[in-house]
């Protein structure tokens, strides 16, 4: 089960980079990486009969943390797998229409299947901090695919910053939840969170950290305005990232967390209210939009609400019921987007206001909008309907304020969504033209028109095949989910006249009449303000400028204020565990180690009186060899190297510069004010340092200590410890820190060879040493 798997993640990755790093014509990056979809969808399928089958790691990345990259396989990962890599394969099959030749649609081709492979590993993971680094990839992702089109769409990397910035900061509340998982119950995979005694105060920490990565992530009030402002980005990238797959991360980390967190009362007191008021403000707002796109935005922020509200329910039916209208809003909401960017497409504009008649010259995609519409207000027989149903039917069995609230959120942004579903329809394929560029519309050509008429077929053909979706997907992937089997009614077309259909019959009746004769009256305008936005970006303006304050006035400070600031972040605890020195605390220091104390000293007072450049070099540098002799004295002759080589290095490196330099030191300024503050700070700083090496030395529980001593020899074969730190269990950070040194080293090579040096050339010389080559 393991190399299908991680294939059905690699595929469209490897297919991205080749996209991205190749300069293909966009129909061959787009042929690429479609097929590369289709092999993913192919290889999901293929896993599904072994669905049930162990969980298996693929790589450990750091086992003592619990960190490693682990499929899980079941059918709810797999059934998400599918939906991801199917609707990739189709956008990305119409993206190869959509976009023409150039840098544009290549980067756009490479980017959507580098997210599809992110999404894949994110409905795939069963460790959690694995999930976390693929959340953040989604998010990455589509920074650069909502400014995709670069300097042709300014205003798209404003959309692209609020959207990073949003998911991105949920995320990392995210993963401080995870952590607490980790460190407090020893939890990092999903499948065990079912089966996990979490301590109550632990799980609503948990709990409260992992819901503004769901708020963020899928778009709910107050976090919701990210959304519609991420239209920016092209027709495929908004159809595949924002109504199927990305703005579905929330709701599926909601399903991954449902067995273990349902039952808290944080659960419904969150979910519930925030998305009734999503739902609710989405079908309003969508109601007063005249860009098509727009509207499709703002209706997705809706959906997202009522299936955030239904999750929040909490019952194995408000599971069935939001997992199967994921899938179904994922189906005709991709479909709608492709739509809309193929309207675009033929009549050249996306404003109601000037749209109409296009049923006439464009009958196929007047076709599959009629179905994809349908299911988005729950007309029956398609899909939607099956799962508004349900949702109606949950609602109607909850406790009291939940019953009230969710019924209210329920019905108010359903028929809101009835009836923005109707404008969208009427409006632009039915009437007559309203503008010439309308007029003159085409029909799209093949390439556009065979991605929405698929979504249609297919949520056509799900409400008359309700028992086969019940047996064949509904069943498996809720009990999957639920960790058991989900007893509840088979899934049906027709259940009888019931409470629940009543009351879908009067949503869609309203709705259609709301938007026939009141919406006009109610809403005469559309809403012109983007208040989230906006106050969004006055905040983040005055937090630059802030930290722009700071910045400014620590820049030119006198070392005290340094001095004041290092005293209150990390001298004070230290001052906290001073005492006097006991005997164990000197145990290894001998008369030799008093003396070389006392010349270094010495040496420091020389050091502050001296009046040479070249006698305070030697004098620094003889200052860092008496710390090396200390070194050896307390037998850590590597530190003792090590410490003499950087002395000599930079003595070397001191005296080399002093040949460009004058050679008496400056002299400061008359100053008015006495050196005894001055004096005073140092004096604080260095005993309060004195004190934090007596602290650290005082017995008591070393546990860091105890295990390198420990597993030095054990796990690495060393029998120097501060070796094997550096090379084996900090080998990551040395490395990093040697890269450091010859970026520098580059740095400085560079400047010696490209710049003039002071005096106007170098030694000996009159001019430029070794000009640019």
């Amino acid at each position: 089960m393991t190399e299908p798997l991680s294939l059905l993640v690699l595929l469209p990755a490897l297919a991205g980079a080749v996209g991205l790093a190749a300069r293909l014509p966009v129909r061959w990056a787009a042929a690429l990486t479609t097929a590369a979809s289709a092999g993913s969808v192919a290889l999901a399928a293929a896993a599904w009969g072994g669905a049930d089958g162990p969980r298996a790691a693929v790589w450990s990345w750091a086992p003592g943390l619990g960190v490693e990259v682990a499929w899980r396989a079941n059918a709810a990962t797999l059934a998400l797998a599918l939906l991801v890599a199917g609707i990739g394969a189709l956008v990305l099959q119409y993206a190869g229409a959509y976009f023409q030749d150039g840098p544009v649609g290549r980067r756009a081709v490479g980017l959507l299947a580098l997210f599809e492979a992110a999404m894949l590993g994110l409905v795939l993971s069963d460790n959690l901090f694995a999930f976390y680094v693929f959340w953040e990839l989604t998010s990455l992702c589509s920074y650069f695919l909502i400014a995709v089109e670069g300097a042709e769409k300014p205003e798209a990397h404003a959309a692209a910053g609020r959207a990073l910035l949003l998911t991105v900061g949920g995320g990392l509340a995210m993963l401080m939840g995870f952590v607490l998982l980790a460190a407090g119950a020893g939890v990092t995979r999903f499948s065990d969170l079912a089966g996990a005694d979490l301590p109550p105060g632990l799980a609503v920490a948990a709990l409260a950290l992992c819901l503004p990565a769901v708020i963020t992530k899928s778009a709910q009030v107050p976090a919701h305005f990210w959304l519609p402002g991420a239209m920016a980005a092209p027709s495929p990238v908004s159809a595949y990232l924002h109504s199927a797959t990305m703005v579905k991360a929330g709701l599926v980390l909601l399903l991954f967390l449902f067995p273990a967190f349902a039952p808290s009362p944080l659960w419904a007191l969150v979910l519930v209210p925030v998305g009734a008021a999503t739902c609710v403000w989405g079908s309003y707002r969508a109601l007063g939009e005249d860009d098509v796109k727009l509207l499709m935005a703002w209706s997705t922020v809706s959906q997202l609400g009522l299936l955030t509200l239904t999750l929040g329910l909490g019952t194995e039916l408000a599971l069935r019921a939001a997992t199967l209208h994921l899938f179904a809003h994922a189906l005709f909401k991709a479909g709608l987007f492709l739509t809309v960017g193929a309207v675009d497409h033929a009549a050249h504009t996306r404003s109601l206001s000037a749209l109409g008649g296009l049923g006439r010259r464009a009958p196929l995609l007047a076709g599959a909008a009629a179905l994809l519409a349908a299911s988005m207000a729950g007309v029956p027989p398609v899909v939607g309907f099956l799962s508004k149903e349900l949702i109606l039917k949950k609602a109607m069995l909850g406790e009291w304020w939940i019953h009230a609230l969710a019924i209210g959120g329920i019905v108010a942004g359903s028929i809101g969504t009835v009836a923005y579903s109707s404008r969208f329809f009427f409006e632009t394929f039915a009437g007559e033209p309203r503008s010439g560029g309308t007029r003159e519309a085409h029909a799209p050509g093949a390439g556009l028109l065979a991605a929405p008429l698929l979504l249609a077929l297919a949520v056509l053909a799900g409400g008359p095949a309700a028992p086969w979706v019940e047996r064949h997907f509904l069943a498996p992937v809720t009990a999957a989910l639920a960790g058991a089997p989900v007893e509840a009614v088979p899934l049906s077309l027709w259940y009888g006249v019931n409470a629940a259909f009543v009351l879908s019959l009067a949503i869609v009746t309203f709705g259609y009449l709301f938007d026939r004769w009141l919406r006009l009256r109610l809403l005469p305008h559309a809403w012109a303000g983007e208040e989230g936005a906006v106050a969004f970006d006055r905040f983040f303006d005055r937090v630059q400028r802030l930290g722009g304050a700071i910045a400014a006035a620590l820049a030119d400070a006198p070392p005290r204020i340094y001095a004041a600031i290092a005293l209150t972040v990390a001298l004070l605890p230290a001052w906290t565990r001073l005492a006097p020195p006991r005997a164990a605390d000197l145990d290894g220091a001998s008369p030799l180690a008093a003396a070389v104390l006392v010349l270094l000293a010495m040496v420091l007072a020389a050091l502050l009186a001296a009046h040479s450049r070249l006698t305070a070099v030697l004098l620094l540098s003889a200052v860092g060899i008496a710390v090396a002799a200390l070194f050896r004295l307390l037998s850590a002759p590597d530190l003792m190297l090590t410490q003499l080589l950087v002395e000599v290095l930079t003595t070397v490196f001191f005296v080399l510069a002093l040949r460009l330099l004058p050679p008496g030191l400056p002299q400061p300024p008359p100053r008015p004010e006495s050196r005894a503050p001055r004096a005073a700070v140092a004096a604080i700083v260095g005993v309060g340092l004195g004190a934090l090496v007596l602290a650290v030395q005082r017995d008591g529980p070393r546990p860091l200590r105890d295990f390198f001593l420990r597993a030095a020899p054990e796990l690495a074969q060393g029998n120097n410890p501060v070796n094997v730190v550096l090379v084996d269990f900090r080998g990551l950070d040395t490395a990093v820190e040697s890269l450091v040194v010859v970026l520098a080293a580059f740095g400085a090579v560079a400047l010696l060879r490209g710049t003039e040096l002071p005096g106007g050339g170098g030694p000996g010389e009159g001019g430029r040493r070794g000009g640019p080559r």
